[in-house]
This record gives C-alpha cells, structure tokens and sequence, in this order.
C-alpha cells in the first residue's frame, strides 16, 4: 500500500489492526484535512498516531506538535495516548515540549507572552469556574448595581443564582465574540443591561488583574489579530491538530485559523451528529463549513466502529439519517455517513437493541430492574457497573422514578450529579447525563424516557439572536437537530447492549428505532444469556477519588 510507505515501520508493527483510512489518517503529511469520525472509531489514536508519525519520519519536532481538543478529561486522554504511543514506538529525545492540551491552554500560552496588551499586568490569575461566579457574587453591586431594577426582573437581584446565570451568558457572548458595546446599545432593555454588566466585569477583571476562561480566549484572539504575533504563535507549531472540532466556538475557530495562518498544516477531527454543547456556545458550523474556508482540503472519513454490536451501528446509524429534515432549501446539515461495524462477526447472534415499554413509570422502573438482574444473575454482566443509565437530567423530577424502581429490585446505583466531568464507579449502574456520558463507552446502555417531553434547548443563544450568533442552520429546525444529536451520542454509547425505554410508547423521531427493538417481555433470553459482557466494568478508562468530587452522591442500595 503507498500510503504505508510514509508511515514509520514501528507504528505498522505495533498496530497492526489499523485500516485503510485510518492509515490515511496517520500517514498525512502536510495541508488542511478534515477527518469525519464517527462513534468508536478510534480517531484519538489517529490524532496521537499521526503526531507520532511526524516525529518518526522527521516532519516534525516535538516542540513544533500542537495537539488539543475540546475539554480537560479528553486533552488528559490525548496526551496519554500521545505519550504512551510515542514511548512505545521508541521516539527518541524529550518529548515533553510537545503541545498537548485544551484550546485554553493554548490561549493561556498566548496571553502570557502578551498580557499588557489588553490591559493584564504579568503573573495574572486564571479563575475557575467556582472562582468566577465568588467574584461576580462579590462585587454584584459593582458590576449589577447600575442595572439592578433591569437585572431583577430575571432574577438576578444578588446571590450565587444571579452570579451563575450571569456567568453563563457572559461566557456566551465571549465565545460567540460578540461585541459587549453593541449589546449595551440595544433597545432591549435585559439585554442592554447586559451589554453594560459585562463592560463593566471586564474593568473589574483587569483591576483584579485576572482572567476567567471565556475572556482567556477572547484576549487571546484579540492578541493574535497582530499578524507577527500570530505568524510567531502559528510558526511555533507547526502542526496543529483538533480533535472534537464540532464542539469548538467561534472564538475558537478564530483563534486556531489565526495560528494555522502561518503554515497551514491544520488537522481537524469531529462528527457533526456528535455536536451537542451549543449551550456551551460550540458551532456545528464550524466542522460543516470547515472545507469552504480551506478550499481543496482532504477529507477522509472514518466510518469504522470498533465500539459496537453490529445491529446496534445499523440501528443507530439508520435512525440518525431520519432522525431530522437535514437536508432543507437545497442544503443539507448533515455529512453523509458510511458508518459499518468494523468486524461484524465478532459479536453474538443475540438481542442487542431491546425496548422496555411500561404502563407507567413505576412499571417501566420495573421491568427494566427485571432486566438488569437477569443481565447479572445469568452471568451476561459481572458488575452492575458495565451498565449505564443516561438521561436529560439526573434531577429527582427526571431520576428518581428509575432510582426508586432500581432500588425496589435491589440493583445499586451511582449517581454523579450534573457539572462533574468524571462518573463514578463503585459497582452500581451508573446514572448520569447525556452531556456527561460523551466521550465514554459502557457494555450495557438504558436510553431512558423516550416518551418524555422534549427540554428546552439553547435558552441563552435565543436571547442573544441577532448579535452575532450563527449556527448556518434553520432556527425553526435547530431545537430539533439538537435533540437528534443529543439521542444519538447516548445511542452509541453502547458496546454490546442497547435498551430503550418509556412509560408509554413513543413516536415521532423515535418511532424508527423503537420499532427496529426486540421488546423485552418476549427477546430471546437464552442466547442472551450466553452472552459475556466482562469481566472488566465498563465506562471510563481513568482511576479518580470520589472523595474529590464534591456533591457526588453515591447510592448503593441503600433505603431512602
């Protein structure tokens, strides 16, 4: 194969197993290219192989790598991949100056060289999350107290509550790069207040001489705008690589295309139907249109699941492509996909898409406990913590029904509560979010309440539209594209058993793939039971402290 002559010998020893596009992936040299990788892909090993690749072949240095990706758990999980791929297929030297890490640290680098240029003194603080929201909560007077009769009409008349929310559409306004002084210009009085609130934050930011992450990277992007500094930054790495480019925001996309400027050599790895943080301010847009602002760019797609039961990929698969008009006006949202089980014969001729319809609630909490025990008692599952529970919302409106059902069959459970970006393990079925459970994998999957109504989704970017905020999508069809891709990340999380459940039986988007299940009262049990699902538990790859985790709760059969 001529595309395995640019790959160094030790990386073909070692993996063996890579296929075609894979290899495609790795073996690129210099250029744009976009890589479309579906669920259980292997595209993080593509990213860290590529990078070691580079280094075999003499491309690259390590300090002239710049690998990064959406958050901090995934940046930890590239460059371990990195790291052990690298000390494995025997790169020479240190390569400790390679670039491995969040967006933000890349700001973070930026920023530090050139603080005084947007008013910052040198050594300022970084805040956090929690420390953002002290000092807003702090100096509400300061930054709220001009508006507070607007403000209060929200709800925000003082408190963490006021400072949260406050927060989150700040962050919004930064990542879409929206100009706060246009804001405050607005004939809308919240959001002129807003606009205002946000010119004076930033005052109190450069008099406390810190910088929370929002701002990280709008200061960054306002840095980079002077093209030497851009051309030195973008110089420095030579090859820049993202992987989950569908979650990046505007500012990001600016700042990357900024630091790509200068050589080009840009790699982006994303899958549209995975885009689910636009809350958070992340662009599908940006992985969609990314061929039109690098005109002649690859593509390759990797459409290879290693993750999955065949029948799980082909059910999963079939209900995306129908699961929303994609294709409207003449323009479709959506990339096609090819997506196929990598080795189709591997898996058991079993039942691997069940349905558990209740008559209620209770009776849906139920029947999916009489499950789960069977999985156990019969052997299939060595732990109930090789399954998982993902729903919308752990709150107790949204959890408890499956909590208490659970806890009536005598299954433990482990709840990890929104806004932790690691889930427990402590052998119980873990019940966690959508938002959480990306990125994870787990041998059992319960996609639960699929009769449920749908959530309100992107509350703050509909206040702000009109101000900068851009998708390229419909807006009549972007709550329903949401919704789609939200379902599908939870869809694929499953290895070897997919369970969808409802207290009454769905339709609409759902009608498809409720149908396409075998339901639970009469699936074939006996080849079910054959099945072995272990020993290991499931989810995610990394050891933690629970005790660390503020606000887990941890519920192990234990009475309410």
């Amino acid at each position: 194969m001529a595309i395995a002559r640019d790959i160094a010998p030790a990386i073909l020893r070692l993996h063996p197993g890579l296929d075609s596009r894979q290899l495609e992936v790795i073996a690129h040299a210099d250029g744009p290219l976009l890589v479309i990788a579906g669920p259980g892909s292997g595209k993080t090993l593509c990213v860290a192989l590529r990078a070691v690749n580079l280094l075999l072949t003499g491309r690259a240095k390590p300090g002239e790598l710049a690998l990064c990706t959406f958050g901090r758990s995934a940046a930890r999980e590239l460059q371990e991949r990195f790291t052990t791929a690298a000390k494995a297929c025997g790169v020479p030297g240190d390569i400790s100056t390679a670039g491995a890490g969040t967006i933000h640290s890349l700001c973070h680098r930026v920023l530090t060289a050139h603080a005084e240029t947007v008013g910052l003194r040198p050594g300022y603080r970084l805040l956090d999350e929690q420390e953002q929201r002290l000092l807003l909560q702090r100096e509400f007077g300061a930054v709220f107290g001009p508006d507070r009769d607007i403000l209060s009409g929200r709800g925000w008349r003082h408190g963490m509550h006021a400072a949260s929310e406050a927060a989150r559409y700040f962050d919004r306004i930064c990542d879409e790069l929206i100009d706060a002084g246009d804001l405050a210009g607005s004939e809308r009085p919240f959001t002129a207040a807003l606009g205002r609130s946000l010119l004076r934050y930033r005052e109190l930011l450069l008099e406390y001489n810190a910088v929370d992450f929002a701002h990280l990277q709008v200061w960054a992007h306002r840095v980079l705008q002077d093209d030497p500094v851009a051309a030195a930054a973008g110089g420095a790495a030579r090859h820049l690589m993202v992987d989950e480019f569908q979650d990046t925001s505007r500012v990001q996309l600016h700042i990357l295309e900024r630091l790509a400027k200068a050589h080009g050599n840009i790699v982006v790895v994303g899958d549209d139907d995975q885009s689910i943080y636009r809350f958070r301010g992340a662009s599908v847009a940006n992985l969609l249109e990314f061929p039109l602002r690098y005109p002649g760019c690859r593509t390759v797609e990797l459409g290879a699941n290693y993750r999955s039961h065949r029948n799980i990929v082909s059910a999963t698969s079939r209900w995306m492509a129908g699961a929303a008009p994609w294709e409207t006006g003449g323009q479709c949202h959506r990339y096609a996909k090819s997506a196929a089980p990598h080795a189709p014969e591997t898996h058991g001729n079993y039942p691997a898409v069940i349905s558990v319809l209740g008559q209620d609630p209770r009776d849906e909490a139920a029947q999916l406990g009489e499950l789960l025990r069977f999985l156990r008692e019969s052997g299939v599952i060595a732990s109930y913590g090789q399954a998982a529970l993902l729903l919308h919302s752990v709150r107790d409106e949204f959890s408890n029904p499956y909590l208490d059902g659970l806890e009536r069959a005598g299954i433990p459970v482990c709840c990890a509560p929104a806004g932790h970006d690691r889930i427990p393990t402590g052998g119980g079925v873990v019940v966690t979010t959508i938002h959480q459970a990306k990125g994870r994998e787990w041998d059992a999957v319960i996609v639960g309440s699929l009769d449920g109504p749908d959530m309100e989704t992107d509350r703050i970017g509909r206040t702000l539209a009109g101000y900068g905020v851009y998708s390229g999508e419909p807006e009549d069809l972007i709550g329903e594209f949401d919704r789609a891709r939200q379902h599908y990340v939870a869809l694929t999380r499953a290895r070897h058993l997919l369970v969808l459940t409802a207290a009454g039986e769905p339709g609409g988007r759902f009608r498809q793939i409720w149908h396409a299940a075998v339901p639970w009262p009469s699936a074939d049990r006996d080849s079910l039971s054959r099945q072995r699902f272990g020993p290991a538990a499931a989810g995610p790859r990394r050891v933690f402290d629970v005790e660390r985790l503020d606000r887990l709760v941890i519920r192990l059969n234990a009475p309410r």
